[in-house]
């Protein structure tokens, strides 16, 4: 059977995707006003409010979570019996994954797109309402999440072990579930970001379905164990670079953290220029267009892109100082197969 390396990324991936896909992104800020108890611009004018949101959003994602963990245990389970047809049912998983990567493209098998949506009396008022509310997101959510999830649970019916297909349900869900948190933490700027999004949302079907066919092929073909394999190679060729020449992998894997912050940096800086020359050329024709740039300039200080910055930046500097021992940190994560 498929065995689990490559399958963590994989159910990590696939959690964001459901999370894009186009029954749950147009419906985010609703369901944030909902475990919010309140009207979405209370949320974001009243912080007391929105640390109640969050709070309830954990619960919320630990609902559907304990529903997906279930489902992935009880397929697991399943074709855990029938572990002498290991190649066949390889195959056969492959082939419904692939079926469903294309439906959820062109939507040609209907019965896939029968939904029983759970409608709230109201919103959940407590933790343990916003826990029902998230078990009953997680059974109701078939057209979208479905064709993705399905994936995952074949994925996770293929692993031949209950904890690594549950396992495998856990990441899916911290990865529908993470962002579902950035967003209530950063409310105001995820919803920006969230619309620009939605313009493109034909294309992420589009991309999601690719993704879940690319899948269903590996599978089919039995190159995921030969991925694993690479992966292995990899940490063993990192740890023997390492003790050849130390000093060489400690510079290479601090710059590869190093570069993205000076991107971030760079990028920065020269929106702030444009912005500063758009406004003295404005000043300049009596137009009213200085004030502009500078809050645009301030837009740009986005907590996400703050985030990342010093995440890149920290990871680099240690590395650089010799604080942190990137390479064995690398390779002990990629014998773990936390890809």
């Amino acid at each position: 059977m498929v065995s689990g390396s490559l399958n963590v990324g994989i159910a990590f991936i696939a959690g964001v995707a459901s999370f894009v896909s186009p029954c749950i992104l147009p419906l985010i800020p609703a369901y944030l006003s909902l475990m919010g108890g309140t009207s979405l611009q209370n949320l974001k004018e009243q912080r007391s409010l929105r640390r109640v949101a969050v709070t309830n959003t954990l619960f919320f994602i630990a609902g559907f979570t304990i529903l997906f963990i279930a489902l992935g245990v009880l397929f697991s389970s399943t074709l855990g019996l029938l572990s002498g047809l290991t190649t066949a049912i390889d195959i056969a998983a492959g082939i419904i994954v692939v079926i469903l990567g294309l439906n959820f493209i062109f939507d040609f098998v209907g019965f896939l797109n029968f939904e029983r949506r759970f409608q709230p009396q109201g919103r959940p008022s407590s933790k343990v309402g916003s826990l029902l509310f998230g078990m009953a997101f997680g059974a109701g959510w078939s057209p979208c999440v479905g064709p993705i999830l399905g994936s995952i649970l074949l994925l996770a019916g293929t692993s031949s072990s209950v904890i690594k297909g549950s396992l495998l349900l856990l990441v899916y869900s911290l990865g529908l579930g993470a962002p579902f948190l950035l967003t209530g933490l950063f409310l105001s700027q995820a919803l920006d970001q969230l619309a620009r999004l939605r313009r493109h949302i034909g294309s992420v079907k589009i991309a999601s379905g690719i993704f879940l066919v690319v899948i269903g092929l590996l599978i089919t073909l039995g190159k995921l164990k030969g991925f694993n394999a690479f992966v292995f190679g990899l940490s063993h060729s990192l740890v023997a670079w390492q003790k050849a020449s130390p000093l060489a992998t400690q510079l290479t894997l601090g710059a590869l953290f190093a570069v993205p912050a000076l991107l971030i940096a760079l990028f920065y800086v020269l929106r702030v220029r444009r912005d500063r020359a758009l406004g003295s050329a404005s000043r300049s024709q009596g137009a009213p267009g200085a004030p502009r740039s500078v809050s645009t300039s301030a837009a740009l200080l986005r907590p996400i892109r703050i985030g990342f910055f010093l995440v890149f930046a920290a990871i680099a500097a240690l590395s650089f100082a010799g604080i942190v021992d990137l390479p064995t940190l690398l390779s002990g994560w990629l014998k773990f197969q936390g890809l």
